[in-house]
């Protein structure tokens, strides 16, 4: 029997079981394989990294530029390549000023806390042993115990610092890492810069190259897919990088009010994390409440106190504020998207996840509309 010839209800459940019976086989595989697909997705994202930099500087920058383009030089009588270049250079200007002038404040203070958090880790162990032995009194095999797990970590923890041949190993593979995400980290600018250059080019030359390798129906689905990429990712990045870089900058000023310690330190900590939905909070939070424990647990107590609020208020007042619901994703989604992706890539992938999960979703949900109109059901009656 001819397939063309069915009737359109049978057409859609061979269609519905098929995508399904695929969708089933393909979760199945992943399941079975998780460590091969996590090995292939790091060595992709460690290869592509540059160009990860690259459109994560453009997408960040484009705002900018279209703002110094078509605002501020639109009264300029200059050609449009001449406006163009100049508000690339001064996009590229005022990012690299901005980095500047953070690592030039963060890095020394960074090392200065680490400095003192290394020389004085005795005396906090001290410390965090006198307030036990305060606090339990008459308990003295709880003390006894508590004691015993503070040497034990101190032990791991010198051991770690003197130990040379681990030392030496870890130092060597921290210093590759860097010296990689550095370079990296540059390629992806110079990247960035052609981008935002001929950001236009590039999208009609891959526009050109689809169209003429893929059918026409076919090439416009991917296009759409690619356009709801860009402006997801856009929309995103932007957001939580402008999101994050205030709540950086409340908890670098609340928390030099409040005599902490180690305030650049924490600051960087809590604002970096931000950037990932949901978790990252917390996950920024739990070190440094570690950290100020060891110095003074009242401090780590009124630290674990503002930093609450301050999620709150980012939650609340702050996020929404820029994001709104930029994604169009319900929170569950959120939350399985943070999963997925830091399972497939760790950290980084807790944060493309959302963004990610979120144009799969977006397009499934175009998808079952489609269906269901097409089958002349409505949806509230279902």
């Amino acid at each position: 029997m001819n397939y063309k010839n069915l009737p359109e209800e049978t057409k859609n459940r061979i269609q519905a079981y098929t995508i399904s019976g695929c969708a089933v086989v393909l979760f199945y595989l992943i399941l079975q394989h998780i460590p091969e697909f996590a090995f292939v997705f790091g060595k992709l994202w460690s290869a592509l990294s540059p160009f990860v930099f690259g459109l994560c500087f453009s997408f960040i920058l484009v705002p900018l530029r279209n703002i110094v383009e078509n605002d501020w030089l639109r009264r300029f009588e200059w050609k449009k390549t001449t406006k163009r270049r100049v508000a690339v250079a001064v996009s590229m200007i005022v990012l690299l000023l901005i980095l500047t002038s953070f690592f030039s404040i963060l890095i020394p203070q960074l090392i200065d806390s680490a400095s003192r958090l290394a020389s004085a880790l005795d005396d906090y162990f001290r410390s965090v042993q006198e307030f036990i032995i305060r606090i339990n009194g008459n308990h003295t095999e709880l003390a006894e115990y508590l004691n015993k797990i503070l040497d034990l970590l101190r032990d791991q923890l010198g051991t770690w610092l003197t130990d040379a041949q681990g030392g030496l190993n870890k130092i060597v593979s921290y210093s590759v890492t860097v010296v990689s995400t550095v370079l990296n980290f540059f390629i992806g600018l110079i990247l960035a810069v052609y981008l935002l250059l001929d950001q236009e080019k590039f999208t009609l030359q891959f526009k050109k190259m689809t169209y003429a390798l893929i059918p026409k129906s076919f090439a416009d689905k991917i296009m759409y897919v690619l356009s709801l990429t860009g402006r997801m990712f856009n929309r995103f990045i932007f957001g939580k990088a402008l999101d994050s870089l205030i709540i950086g900058i409340l908890c670098y000023v609340i928390v030099s009010l409040m005599g902490l310690p180690y305030t650049a330190l924490i600051a960087v900590v809590i604002g970096f994390t931000n950037m990932i939905p949901v978790f990252g909070p917390f996950l920024g939070a739990i070190p440094c409440i570690f950290i100020l424990f060891i110095i003074n647990p009242l401090q780590a107590l009124e630290f674990t106190v503002f930093i609450l609020i301050l999620q709150q208020i980012d939650g609340n007042i702050i996020g929404p504020y820029i994001l709104g619901d930029s994604l169009g994703l319900p929170n569950v989604w959120v939350i399985f998207a943070i999963i997925a992706g830091g399972a497939l890539f760790g950290i980084p992938g807790m944060f493309i996840g959302v963004p990610i999960f979120a144009v799969i979703y977006i397009l499934l949900r175009g998808f079952i509309n489609k269906q269901l109109e097409r089958k002349h059901l409505d949806t509230e009656k279902l």
